[in-house]
């Protein structure tokens, strides 16, 4: 009798150990359903490093902190000089920002200005695989633009095209609507890519320019925060671009800009998602 309930106990203590594990090995495999990889953007119009309220100055410095405050994985700049008398003969914008970060950089030049490079720039924490450019209405007499773009491998086996540009500032959209259509074609070489854009678009959310841009890609936010001018910014022209393996590759978790009113005369904005 003695041996039989000695049994079934054993039986019982048996069954508890096996549910126990079971119930801890299926808490397991839901932890690990729910954690996911996180990427933040940073775009941002840096003015070639000149704060508004002290023009004849440059202060890189200024733009380092900023960027370093909300340490971006990947940044997409604009308004960048390289070797300018304006700027600094000696001084390569891109190359001592992503110094002082600790990260890679890229320069998509777009015109010549001061004696010397203006254009675009790409940072990235990760080593960049390919980079490429296209220069944007070469035959309007206005100044051309660019779009620059970085191939990044962010995971293991995950790839992403990560793009700069900086659209036409006039009021009239003749320019600038020529700019997208340009941009657009020349990223359809990377269709197969999750594609992010950060840029300067000069643009409203209401403008039409955006029927040549919304077909192929999607902005990131719906009621856009004001980015310029500072200290009081009045327009949304910054923005965040995500083509549609992009969209289904990205969870968009966060937008916002950030509270800088003295480095330049945009503010940064931000995009953090997951995947």
């Amino acid at each position: 009798m003695m041996k039989m309930k000695y049994l079934y106990v054993l039986f019982a203590l048996l069954c508890f150990a096996s549910c126990a594990n079971e119930r801890k090995n299926k808490g397991s495999e839901e932890e690990k359903e729910v954690i996911k990889n996180t990427l933040k953007v940073m775009s941002y119009n840096i003015h070639i490093a000149q704060p508004p309220s002290k023009p004849d100055i440059v202060d890189i410095d200024a733009i380092v902190r900023t960027i370093e405050k909300e340490d971006p994985d990947l940044v997409a700049l604009q308004e960048v000089d390289r070797f300018t008398e304006r700027s600094g003969k000696h001084l390569d914008q891109a190359k001592a920002i992503a110094d002082k970060l600790g990260m890679h950089f890229y320069f998509a030049k777009a015109t010549d200005r001061s004696n010397g490079a203006y254009g675009l720039a790409v940072l990235s924490k990760y080593a960049i695989i390919n980079s490429n450019k296209q220069i944007l209405g070469a035959t309007l007499e206005v100044e051309p633009r660019t779009i620059g773009v970085v191939e990044v491998e962010i995971a293991r086996g995950k790839k992403l095209l990560f793009a700069t540009t900086h659209l036409d500032h006039h009021e009239i959209d003749e320019y600038r609507a020529v700019h997208a259509r340009e941009m657009i074609a020349f990223l359809k070489d990377y269709a197969d890519f999750p594609i992010i854009i950060g840029g300067d678009f000069n643009m409203l959310p209401d403008n039409q320019v955006w029927q040549y841009i919304e077909p192929d890609f999607k902005r990131a936010c719906e009621t856009c925060p004001n980015t310029a001018p500072t200290p009081d910014p009045i327009r949304a022209i910054d923005h965040f671009l995500l083509n549609g393996i992009g969209l289904s590759t990205f969870d968009i978790v966060d937008f916002y800009t950030v509270n800088e009113t003295y480095a330049s005369d945009h503010l940064p904005i931000v995009m953090k998602l997951e995947y």
